[in-house]
């Protein structure tokens, strides 16, 4: 199972050369103007539909016991807290996310072609 290398079995110094050139660069200026547009569409359709698959159950529960405990009031008052960053449907958070991806990326496109630099 174990084999042991030879010198012979190694790659040499063209094979590196090879594998670590860089990959063809994507000269098509409109790819990533379309791929950003289809991020925001994508995500505002997210954020309007709201479908139900992403509804989160409220954390709270159904009834609050109601001791004086000193633990418990503060346990509560952390939850009450901590309930107002809970989402209530995780598609608006990705829907967000998306838009927010999606114009960074168009804002970026858009830059790069007012900064007028030279293409390689």
């Amino acid at each position: 199972m174990n084999k042991i290398l030879r010198h012979g079995d190694l790659p040499g110094r063209a094979a590196l050369k090879r594998i670590t050139r860089p990959a063809a660069k994507n000269t098509d200026r409109w790819t990533p103007l379309l791929f950003g547009g289809a991020l925001i569409g994508l995500g505002a359709v997210l954020l309007k539909v709201k479908p139900r698959i992403g509804h989160v159950p409220n954390p709270t529960p159904f009834r609050d016991g109601k001791t004086a405990k000193r633990r418990h009031i503060n346990a509560r008052k952390a939850r009450d807290t901590v309930k107002a960053f809970a989402p209530t449907n995780v598609t608006d958070q990705i829907g967000r996310s998306l838009v927010l991806g999606g114009a960074a990326l168009l804002l970026t496109r858009l830059l790069d072609e007012a900064s007028g630099r030279e293409r390689r």
